[in-house]
C-alpha cells in the first residue's frame, strides 16, 4: 500500500493515456509484428495506420485487455469487416460486441471444437463476421438476455468465442424457447445440463444431426456437460469463461452481481492455459469498479510500453514490477470492501432497452378459454395440455406448466424428478383429461410435442375400456411437431382420456392434443 500510494497520483490522471495506450500496443504487438502484418498488402498497412492514429479506438481496445496474442492487425481486419457488414455495429452494445469479437480473434482461424476432439471430425471454420451477425439478429429479435445490452467490451470477449457452430447456437435458443421456456424466464440458460444431459457414458448415436443435439439426447460426463453449459449461456448473450480442473471440465459465467463458477469446484481449483481461476475472478471483481480499475490498466500499459516480462497468471510472483503492481491494485480495489454498483432490475432494463421476447411472453395474459377443452367447427376436439390440472394429485411432480412462446400455456411431462443432475424416479401416476362430445365413434388422436430424446411411447386409454393404444412420441430435435395419429373410440357424452408413460419414456413438452373425427 505505501508503494501504491506513491504512484496513485500518476495512475489517477488520464493526461498520458493517449501516449500510454499507443506505446502499450506497440510494445505488446512489437514493431516487427505490426510491420509484418502491414507489409502483406496496402490494405493491411492502412489498417495499422488507422489504428495507430485513432487514440479513442486504441484506448477502447486496451481497456478490454487488448488483442489476443498481441495480434492487432487481425483484430483490425475482423473489426473493419464487421463494420462493413453491419450498419448496426457502429453504436451501443453491438459496437462493443463487434470490438470484443475482433479482440478475441481466435474464431478467425479454424477452431478444434468438441466435435473434432471427440468424434475425429475436421475443424470447423469459424467466421467472426457471421458469428457477430448471428448475435445481432438475435439481439434485434429480442431473443437475448435482458442484461445483454449492459455488457462491456471486455465482457463481450467471452460471448461470441464458442466452438459450437452458428447453427448450433441458433438451434439452442429455439430449442429452449420450445422445450423449457421457464429457464429463459428465470435466466437459467444452462439448466438443461442439470435436467436433461444425463451424467453417464454418452450414447451420441441415439439421434442424428447437430452435435449439440446429440449431447442433449445422449448425455455425457464432465466435458460434454461443460460444453453444453457454455453453449447455453453464450447462446443468450451471457459471457462465459470455460476452465479446467484436475480431472474435470467446468465453467464460469457472468451474472448481474458478479461472475460465478458452475459445474465444478470453486475458483481456487480452476485454470485455463496460463491463467488461474483466482486470477481471473480477481479481475472480474476489480472491473466492477471501473473508475478505480483504470489505475490497474494504466499500470499494465506502462509495463507493456517498457517491454516488461509478462507474468504467468497461474504462478503468483511472476512478471516484472509494473505488471505486479497492476495485480496489487486489483487486490486493493477488492479489499476496500466498497459496495459495487447495483445492477438494474428487470423493470429498469425493460424501460431502458425495451422488453425482451421472453419478458413479453411471461407477461402476456392467458384466458380461461385457452386452458379449456374446445371443439371447432369441423368437429375437431382441442385439448390444451394444461387442462389436466384439476385431475392431478397433490404433490404430483411429473408434470409442470409454463407460459408458451406459441401463446397460452404448455406442459412439461417427465419420468423423473430432475434436480441438479440427479434424477429420481417419479411415480408413474397418469394424467387425465375429460372430453365431452355428442358424436360417438372413432377419432384420430395426436399430440403437438417437443422432445430432445430418442423416440418414446405414451399409453392412451379411453374410459378405462381395456383397449389402450400406444402413441409414439418422435425425436423432434427441440422443434414443435405433430405426432402420427392413433385411433381411439369415444362414446357420446363425457369421456376420460388417460395418458401414462410407456416404453423408453423420459421427457416431453406438450402444447395440446387433438381428436379428429374419423371419416
Amino acid at each position: 500500500m505505501p508503494i501504491l500510494s506513491r504512484i496513485n497520483g500518476f495512475l489517477s490522471s488520464d493526461n498520458l493515456d493517449a501516449a500510454l495506450v499507443k506505446a502499450s500496443i506497440i510494445g505488446y504487438a512489437t514493431p516487427r509484428g505490426l510491420a509484418a502484418f502491414a507489409q502483406q498488402s496496402p490494405e493491411h498497412e492502412q489498417l495499422i495506420n488507422e489504428l495507430l492514429n485513432d487514440p479513442t479506438l486504441m484506448k477502447q481496445m486496451q481497456m478490454a485487455d487488448g488483442a489476443r496474442h498481441g495480434n492487432y492487425g487481425l483484430t483490425m481486419e475482423i473489426y473493419t469487416a464487421i463494420e462493413k457488414a453491419s450498419a448496426e455495429a457502429h453504436k451501443g452494445i453491438l459496437r462493443r460486441l463487434a470490438l470484443g469479437t475482433a479482440l478475441m480473434q481466435a474464431p478467425g482461424k479454424p477452431s478444434v471444437g468438441p466435435q473434432s476432439a471427440l468424434l475425429g471430425n475436421a475443424p470447423t471454420p469459424f467466421n467472426p463476421v457471421k458469428r457477430f451477425l448471428n448475435y445481432q439478429t438475435a439481439y434485434l429479435d429480442k431473443d437475448l438476455s435482458p442484461y445483454f445490452p449492459t455488457l462491456t467490451t471486455w465482457d463481450c470477449r467471452f460471448v461470441t468465442n464458442d466452438s459450437f457452430t452458428d447453427k448450433e447456437i441458433s438451434w439452442y435458443r429455439t430449442m429452449l424457447q420450445n422445450y423449457e421456456p421457464q429457464y429463459i424466464f428465470s435466466e437459467q440458460y444452462l439448466n438443461p445440463v442439470h435436467t436433461d444431459v444425463g451424467y453417464c457414458h454418452p450414447n451420441w448415436d441415439a439421434v442424428s444431426g447437430l452435435f449439440a443435439a446429440r449431447i442433449l439426447a445422449g448425455g455425457g460426463e464432465c466435458g460434454p456437460r461443460a460444453w453444453m453449459g457454455r453453449l447455453g449461456e453464450r447462446a443468450f448473450g451471457i459471457p462465459v469463461w470455460g476452465y479446467k480442473q484436475r480431472g474435470h471440465a467446468a465453467m464460469s459465467h457472468w451474472t448481474p452481481n458478479g461472475w460465478v463458477s458452475a459445474l465444478g469446484a470453486g475458483w481456487q481449483w480452476a485454470w485455463w492455459n496460463n491463467r488461474s481461476g483466482l486470477n481471473f475472478y480477481l479481475e472480474t471483481q476489480a472491473r466492477r469498479y471501473p473508475q478505480k480499475f483504470i489505475k490497474a490498466l494504466r499500470a499494465q500499459w506502462v509495463a507493456e510500453a517498457l517491454g516488461e516480462h509478462r507474468p504467468d497468471l497461474r504462478k503468483p510472483g511472476t512478471g516484472d514490477m509494473w505488471y505486479a503492481l497492476a495485480i496489487k491494485i486489483e487486490r486493493a480495489i477488492v479489499a476496500s470492501g466498497a459496495p459495487a454498483p447495483k445492477a438494474p432490475s428487470y423493470a429498469q432494463l425493460a424501460q431502458m432497452y425495451g422488453p425482451t421476447k421472453a419478458q413479453m411472453v411471461e407477461a402476456a395474459p392467458v384466458s380461461r378459454a385457452e386452458m379449456e377443452v374446445s371443439t371447432d367447427g369441423q368437429g375437431v376436439i382441442h385439448i390444451p395440455a394444461v387442462a389436466c390440472q384439476k385431475s392431478l394429485p397433490r404433490g404430483f411432480r411429473a408434470i409442470s406448466f409454463t407460459k408458451s412462446f406459441l401463446g397460452g400455456m404448455q406442459a412439461h411431462y417427465v419420468a423423473w424428478w430432475k434436480r441438479r443432475g440427479r434424477h429420481r424416479q417419479l411415480s408413474t401416476s397418469p394424467i387425465s383429461y375429460t372430453v365431452f362430445t355428442n358424436h360417438a365413434g372413432e377419432y384420430q388422436f395426436t399430440a403437438k410435442v417437443v422432445t430432445v430424446k430418442a423416440p418414446q411411447k405414451l399409453i392412451v386409454d379411453v374410459n378405462r375400456a381395456g383397449n389402450s393404444s400406444e402413441l409414439t412420441i418422435p425425436w423432434t430435435n427441440g422443434m414443435w411437431q405433430q405426432t402420427q395419429p392413433v385411433a381411439v373410440t369415444l362414446k357420446s357424452g363425457s369421456n376420460v382420456i388417460t395418458l401414462s408413460q410407456g416404453t423408453g419414456f423420459k421427457s416431453m413438452t406438450i402444447k395440446e392434443f387433438e381428436l379428429t373425427p374419423g371419416q
